[in-house]
């Protein structure tokens, strides 16, 4: 039984872990605020074959990890792409303006 109860909760906890964000644009700035808090600077990449970082410099972006906003071709979902990258943008902005100021 106690093993059961283990197992269950590192499922959740997994699960937690794992979740992707929402693609809601309204929430990119609040994420984007949590990341520079705890220090974690990432920048958010779209596109197809190519992808590039949304609404922020390519020479800057290289520098810092990369986050999926959708890199590949293989959905016919427009909607989320589109999603994905007004999410992106206000994101990257977001982290944007905080290293230019910081530096």
């Amino acid at each position: 039984m106690k093993i059961s109860r283990i197992l269950v909760l590192a499922l959740v906890t997994a699960c937690c872990i794992a979740a992707e964000p929402t693609w809601n644009p309204a929430d990119a700035v609040k994420e984007a605020e949590q990341d520079i808090r705890s220090g974690q600077i990432k920048f958010y990449w779209a596109g197809s074959i190519a992808s590039f970082p949304v609404g922020v410099p390519f020479d800057v972006a290289k520098k810092y990890p990369k986050a999926d906003a959708g890199i590949g071709c293989v959905t016919n979902d427009i909607p989320l792409r589109e999603r994905q990258e007004e999410y992106a943008r206000r994101y990257n902005e977001k982290i944007y303006a905080y290293i230019t100021q910081k530096h």
